[in-house]
């Protein structure tokens, strides 16, 4: 009698960037080219397989193709934790601590972003987490931009020349130059 699998398995790769010949999930085939090492790029050497389920791609003896959390950096869409495309947690943090200090607490802040809570405090204190989803740290960063003092037109053009120069101040400035030199 054949065991069936708990669960549907996966019927595509989840990942448009899968540039393997092979499904994202189960073990990897011998012809591939990173055949024996976890296929995030670390360069672990992933458990085998001690089983064979054809619906779900695993070959007994075969090496996975991911070590266990790393398909994550790869597979998963929006993936925060491991992911290579997220925003470095460091560059984060203090912004949420900042937060923090202006609002009084890490639940208003959460409250403000439209995140939960838990979210926010595993960014400010999961010691494993090592990127913040793109979507998530814009959010914080533009909170955090909300609070900035908002500088008048002739301060922002004496800081940064050229920029907010309006016809009228040249105007002026042309006028000036002809009265002085008349």
């Amino acid at each position: 009698m054949e065991t069936q699998p708990l669960r549907e398995p996966p019927l595509e790769p989840r990942s448009a960037g899968w540039t393997f010949d092979h499904p994202s999930h189960g073990t990897c085939v011998p012809a591939c080219s990173s055949y024996g090492t976890c296929h995030c790029g670390c360069g672990a050497t992933p458990k085998r397989s001690a089983v064979t389920s054809v619906p779900w791609n695993r070959h007994a003896g075969h090496p996975f193709t991911f070590v266990p959390g790393h398909q994550l950096r790869v597979v998963h869409p929006r993936a925060g934790m491991w992911s290579k495309h997220g925003v470095p947690v460091e560059r984060v943090r203090p912004l949420i601590r900042w937060l923090r200090t202006q609002h009084g607490s890490v639940r208003v802040v959460a409250e403000m972003l439209h995140m939960p809570e838990s979210t926010l405090r595993g960014y400010l204190d999961n010691a494993k987490r090592k990127r913040v989803p793109p979507e998530a740290a814009q959010r914080i960063v533009d909170l955090t931009l909300a609070h900035r003092r908002r500088s008048r037109p002739l301060e922002l053009w004496e800081e940064i020349p050229g920029r907010m120069e309006s016809p009228f101040m040249v105007l002026e400035r042309r006028t000036e130059m002809l009265v002085s030199q008349g």
